[in-house]
Formats: structure tokens, sequence, C-alpha cells
């Protein structure tokens, strides 16, 4: 297909988990998959100062899980719990959809925890703004043609598109194991939850594995003929 698509992802392993199987798929069908992240995993530790550490590892384990999946990131490595809510970062957003001028983007939905949902308002709203003629230092305007919200751990409101990603769940597990999670069971990772997540999305639609997703209609469609309601 030759079309290019941009993911705008809090931290770079949200990507990975949320629809790593995607990216995949994106990928084998000859498109450009780029990935543009905030966070540097500083706070993947459970004892007192390894804070440093946590940033090293996550680094190293990104470049492994990102080579996996064969996909590029830029990431700006700010804190975990930084507050994304920031002129600053909602720039950078408009910038990255200019920079990589994108035929559709994909974003976090407003669930879970404070910087996902955050992130899902600044990237929305950057992709309404980017097309806009203003900030001209960010960039020349862009107007990525569709939006979607990936679905996390939480998932989207309203399912509006089932992505089967069975030929690729193994891989996308190997991207997901190389962060080396482990945030709910210190003996195991939870790689076999991923799995079963995406089993029963792949059950919706009558296959083994598969992600959902949901497109944003922030912007209405444009009907100039008839032809584009069937």
């Amino acid at each position: 297909m030759n079309k290019k698509v941009l993911i705008l992802s809090a931290h770079p392993d949200d990507a990975v988990t949320c629809m790593g199987g995607t990216i995949c798929k994106l990928i084998a069908e000859g498109n450009s998959v780029s990935v543009f992240a905030f966070g540097n995993g500083d706070e993947d530790y459970d004892e007192p100062g390894g804070s440093e550490a946590a940033v090293v590892r996550y680094k190293e384990n990104t470049a492994k899980a990102y080579d996996i999946l064969g996909c590029s990131l830029e990431c700006l490595w700010l804190p975990d719990f930084e507050d994304f809510q920031t002129r600053e970062l909602y720039r950078e957003c408009i910038k990255a959809i200019r920079k990589y001028q994108p035929d559709i983007v994909f974003a976090h939905w407003w669930a879970e925890y404070f910087q996902h949902t955050t992130m899902a308002t600044i990237s929305r709203d950057a992709w309404n703004q980017s097309r806009w003629f203003c900030s001209g230092d960010l960039g020349k305007p862009w107007t990525p043609a569709k939006y979607y919200h990936f679905s996390g751990a939480d998932g989207v409101k309203e399912i509006t598109h089932i992505v089967d990603i069975t030929p690729y769940i193994e891989r996308k597990l190997a991207a997901h194991r190389a962060f080396a999670f482990r945030f709910f069971d210190k003996e195991n990772d939870d790689a076999e939850n991923v799995r079963k997540r995406n089993a029963y999305e792949g059950s919706l639609i009558g296959v083994d594995y598969a992600e959902t997703f949901q497109r944003s209609f922030y912007f209405p469609e444009a009907v100039t003929t008839s032809e584009t309601l069937f």
C-alpha cells in the first residue's frame, strides 16, 4: 500500500502492547510505521534507588522490542510521571505530525491513568491543529486522513475496527517480552495476559488473535456524492 502511519504513544511499550500485531501487519503490507513517544521508564523498579538503572534497562529493552517489530521510534525520554499536558509537549505532537506527514494516526483512548488520558487529548487536538496555518516553526500544515484510538488494558469505548493479527501474534509477544515487565507478578511477565486479551478480541470476528480500535470522527466526514455513504 505504501502508506505512512504515525503512532503517538505515551511510552514506547504502549504501542507494542496495544497494537504491536497491527504494526507488524502494516509493515508486512508495504507501509512505513513510525512511533513518537514520550516516557523513559524511570519508574520501572521496585527497590529504592533503582530509577537511574531502570532508564538504562528500559532504553535497551525498547531497542530490542523495536528491532523485533521493525518500525522506527523517536522518543523524548521524559520521566514516567511527567505532566504531558504542557504547551511544549503539545507542540511536539503537532511537530511530529507535520514531520512524518502520515496518512493515518493512532493514539491512546481516554482510559487507564493520567499520562494515557492526557496523551489521548493532546494527540487528538494536535491532529486537528496540525492542519492549521499556524506555528510555522513546527513545519508545514499537514492533515492525516484518519485517526484511530488503540485499546489499552481498559479498551476503547466503542470498537469500530478489529484487525486480524493472527500471523503476527508471536512476534508481537516477543517484542512485548523484550521489556521484561513484572508489574503484577514478579515470577512471570504479563505476555500471556496480552495473548488472552488478543484471543478474546479475535473471537469477536472469528479469528485466533486481533487488536481493536476506535476511529475518531472528531472531524465529520464530507459527503460530496451519495457513493460516500456506501
